[in-house]
Order: structure tokens, then C-alpha cells, then sequence
């Protein structure tokens, strides 16, 4: 099989994990020697799912590592369904306890009857628990009480087993959008319980605020913040440079400079250019990539973007947020005045617009009153497409 030269979106371990070794350090000794939580920050496609991969790696052999993936719920009963078969699938792999969760998962699937006795032959908690769900299931208790009983079976679980267990939430905002106490149940245990560890991981400057920041919330400072910048420049080129060297192909300073405008140290972004770029030159049978290269290359990258893109602005933005995006995409950094009278609009009336944006993690601000969209991809496909400008910079 050929050897992979870029990987392009999941998870991705060495040699394709680069630039984070402070962050998985920082909260490896948060979590072996420190006993402290974690919320993680940072925009769509800057790393957040691949660092706790790796963080797992790195602490597998010390606790029973769990991580949720929080897109996968939808509704409240998910937390609990998610959670659990997270925790006992973890736990089979880590001990290498096969059929486990093979079995557990009939809790959730199965007739009542072969339900009740697959979980009888399992036992412990992870038979308590089976139980609380089927009496979900029966509508003896409701969802407020099956999210408690979700984080006291981590906690019976941890104790079982006796082993110092953490779970990792990814995109923890998520949650959020949930009626009932959720954050509520979980401070409790957090207070409680020091034999468990949370992190959590999302694309909320918001949630982070409500939940973490604020006297009255929930979670006021349980957790140590990481915020999750882009990756370095020089490890950008250096990680080009290498995996395009394996296969005999150079590059040129000029080209790796470009690579970084255009996709400002985003781990997804460089690896899907890189990748094209590869593509490109073994199809031409090239040995050497510039700058005009990177230029096409990213052209190409775009199109391929289209439909998402165009999904992602129509959808997910109100009207008025769409037309500062429009504008706010003809250069890296913009003031609010300078986009209110492009829109002829008074900048008074976007300031809950732009709030929302920055919150969601769409716009940065790096000073007052000048604003930024921080997916730089993102930014050139709305000034091409939406604004109609090509000649953008980039």
C-alpha cells in the first residue's frame, strides 16, 4: 500500500499530530499530578478533536481516558447513551475485555427481556446502570433523573474499577441546548468526586463565559482554560517540507509562505492543500512545487468547498450577519465603521450581530473595534462568491 502523505480531517496521530506538545503536556500534568479539570477552546478545524486523541495516547497507561463526542446528541436521554457506552467501550479497550460493550449496547437496542439479561451477566454497576436505562425505557423515571444518574455511574464506575478515570467532552456546547440541569448534575460530582476529571472541548466563546467565567454559573472556574491557537509557521513549513520530501518532491520558501496565508496554520486547511499540492505534482510528474503551484492548488481547494460553504452561510447565519460577513471578507481585519457604511446601516444597529459572531467563534476581534473572520478559507470563499471580488487579498 502507498504510503499516506497527508491525512485529511478525523483524528490524526505522529507523524501528522504536529505543533502540540505544550498543550498535551500542560494537560497531562493537569491531569496526572494537578487533579484538575479542562475546557478547551478554539474555532472549527484548528485541531481541538486530534489533541484529545493524542492526549489520550499520552495518558492511556495512567487513567481510563473517555471521550464523548458530543455531536452525536441530540436530544437528553443521548447524554446518558453516549456517556455510558463511551465509558464501558473505553474501559474494553483499555484491558482489552472483549464483547463488553457489545453487550452493554443492548441496554439500549434490544427487547427488554434479552436487555435485562445481557446486563445481569455483566453485573456491577454496569448492571445498575442497564437497569436505571431500561426504567427509562419503561417511563418509570424521566430525562432529568437519567442525566443524574449519567454522571453517578461515572463515578460508581471509576470506583469499581479503581482506576482515576477522565472524560473528555468534544464540542461540549453541544449540551447546552438542552432544558433541565445538565451543568448543574455534573458541578456536584465535579465537587465531590476528585477520582474523575472532565475536559471539555468546544467552539464557544459563549458556553465558556456562561458556564465557566461567570460568578453565578454552574462551572464558575472548575477549569483551567486552554484556548487553541493555529499551528506555528515555521512548523507549518517545516511539516510540508518533510512529508513532500518523502516522496521526492522540493518546495520552495515562496510556495510554503503561501500555504501559510492561505490557511493560517488551520491543521485541516494545510493538510488538504498539502495534499493537492502532492496530487498535483505527482500527475504532472513534477518535482518541485512554487508559489504559482499553491496559487492553483488553493483555486482548487476552494471549489471543492463550494457546497459546504454556501451551506454553512445560508444556514447557520441570520441576514444581518450574512451581509457583515460579506464585507467583513475584503480584508484580514476591518473596523465596525468601515462595514456599517458599506451596508449603509448605523454601526450601533450590528453590535448584536458582531456579539454573536465573535461568540460563536466566526469573527475574531484582535483589537477594539476591528473585527476579523477567523477561518481565512472561509473568508476568501465569501469574498470571491459572495462579495465577488477575486483579486482579494489573501
Amino acid at each position: 500500500m502507498t504510503e499516506q502523505i497527508f491525512v485529511v480531517g478525523g483524528e490524526v496521530e505522529p507523524p501528522f499530530f504536529i505543533g502540540r506538545d505544550e498543550e498535551v503536556r500542560r494537560i497531562k500534568v493537569d491531569i496526572l499530578f494537578s487533579a484538575q479539570n479542562n475546557v478547551i477552546i478554539g474555532p472549527r478545524r484548528i485541531g481541538k478533536t486530534s489533541l484529545l486523541k493524542n492526549l489520550k495516547n499520552s495518558v492511556r497507561s495512567d487513567v481510563l481516558f473517555v471521550p464523548v463526542n458530543c455531536r452525536k446528541i441530540t436530544e437528553p436521554a443521548d447524554l446518558f447513551r453516549q456517556t455510558a457506552h463511551a465509558l464501558v467501550l473505553a474501559y474494553e479497550e483499555k484491558h482489552k475485555i472483549k464483547g463488553l460493550a457489545k453487550k452493554f449496547s443492548e441496554v439500549f437496542r434490544g427487547k427488554i427481556t434479552s436487555a435485562t439479561r445481557s446486563i445481569s451477566e455483566i453485573g456491577g454497576s454496569i448492571e445498575h446502570v442497564g437497569n436505571v436505562y431500561l426504567r427509562f425505557r419503561e417511563d418509570d423515571i424521566n430525562e432529568e433523573e437519567l442525566i443524574a444518574e449519567t454522571f453517578r455511574f461515572v463515578q460508581r464506575f471509576a470506583n469499581e474499577i479503581e482506576e482515576p478515570t477522565v472524560v473528555a467532552f468534544d464540542e461540549f456546547q453541544e449540551l447546552s441546548k438542552f432544558p433541565g440541569n445538565i451543568f448543574g448534575h455534573l458541578k456536584s460530582h465535579m465537587d465531590s468526586h476528585p477520582n474523575v476529571r472532565y475536559i471539555f472541548s468546544g467552539s464557544s466563546v459563549s458556553l465558556l463565559h456562561e458556564v465557566f467565567l461567570k460568578p453565578d454559573s454552574p462551572l464558575y472556574l472548575m477549569a483551567a482554560r486552554v484556548r487553541l491557537e493555529p499551528i506555528k509557521k515555521q512548523d507549518v513549513a517545516a511539516y510540508i517540507r518533510s512529508r513532500l520530501k518523502t516522496q521526492d518532491i522540493g518546495i520552495s520558501d515562496p510556495a510554503l509562505e503561501s500555504i501559510y496565508e492561505y490557511t493560517d496554520g488551520f491543521p485541516f486547511y494545510f493538510q488538504k492543500l498539502g495534499f493537492i499540492l502532492y496530487q498535483n505534482a505527482i500527475l504532472g510528474n513534477r518535482g518541485s512545487i512554487d508559489a504559482g503551484d499553491v496559487d492553483i492548488a488553493f483555486t482548487s481547494m476552494l471549489r471543492e468547498f463550494d457546497s459546504e460553504f454556501e451551506a454553512r452561510y445560508s444556514s447557520k447565519f441570520s441576514r444581518q450577519q450574512q451581509e457583515i460577513l460579506k464585507y467583513l471578507s475584503a480584508s484580514r481585519t476591518r473596523r465596525l465603521s468601515e462595514i456599517a457604511r458599506d451596508m449603509q446601516k448605523p454601526a450601533s444597529s450590528l453590535t448584536t450581530s458582531m456579539r454573536d459572531l465573535y461568540y460563536t467563534m466566526t469573527v475574531q476581534k484582535p483589537q477594539e473595534g476591528t473585527y476579523g473572520i477567523l477561518d481565512n478559507v472561509f473568508r476568501l470563499w465569501l469574498a470571491r462568491n459572495i462579495l465577488g471580488d477575486n483579486e482579494v487579498s489573501i
